[in-house]
């Protein structure tokens, strides 16, 4: 039984080692909102700003641990409306390997979002409210969450994704916690792709 733990422990301390790191995306592109003075983890505009200004990414290539741990990052908005959220990684780390990264308990001031800690279920079953691509990204009746007993995790090509609503002038502050989800050998699509259904529960 000791020699089981022992390793498992190790696997757990090789999947941290290859962890990609958190990057969150605020895309204005659809409502031409320009979010500003960014602030928290690196934060990249992209490189052809001048044809695309209404996008931000912040990213932190530094490995996460596999304990939840809180991050913050903050922006300003030029315009009143709905930017998208998208929960993402900085990048696979191995060739033919996803990297995975949980989220859970966002916290915002001075933004509206549904479902934040991914606790509610929509009417078949997905994380209400949310955009995913795959049936790995939600993670539902776990004892470890952060906060109650759901998460998501994604990767860099599975992101998952919920319009925001912002206001004009009125700095946005997006705390979260987050941690390595280890590594899966990726795999070539099976079946009709998937979309994650976003119907609100109903009323009990």
């Amino acid at each position: 039984m000791k020699k089981s733990l022992f390793t498992l422990l190790v696997l757990a301390a090789c999947s941290a080692a290859y962890s990609a790191g958190i990057a969150i995306e605020i895309d204005g592109q659809f409502r031409k909102i320009q979010c500003t003075k960014a602030t928290g983890l690196k934060f990249l505009y992209p490189r052809n700003g001048a044809t695309k200004p209404y996008y931000l990414e912040f990213r932190d290539t530094t490995e996460l641990p596999l304990e939840w741990t809180e991050y913050t990052v903050t922006f300003v908005p030029d315009k009143s409306g709905y930017v998208t959220l998208g929960l993402s990684t900085s990048g696979d780390t191995k060739k033919g390997m996803n990297d995975w990264i949980e989220y859970d308990k966002l916290q915002l001031t001075n933004a509206k979002l549904n479902n934040p800690s991914f606790e509610f279920k929509s009417v078949k079953g997905d994380v209400w409210a949310w955009r995913y691509y795959t049936k790995d990204t939600a993670k539902f009746d776990k004892q470890d969450a952060a906060d109650g007993k759901s998460y998501i995790a994604v990767t860099r090509n599975m992101s998952c994704r919920q319009g925001m609503l912002v206001t004009a002038g009125k700095t946005v502050t997006i705390k979260f916690m987050a941690r390595s989800g280890g590594m899966t050998p990726k795999k070539a699509p099976a079946g009709k792709p998937f979309f994650s259904d976003q119907t609100a529960p109903k009323a009990k």
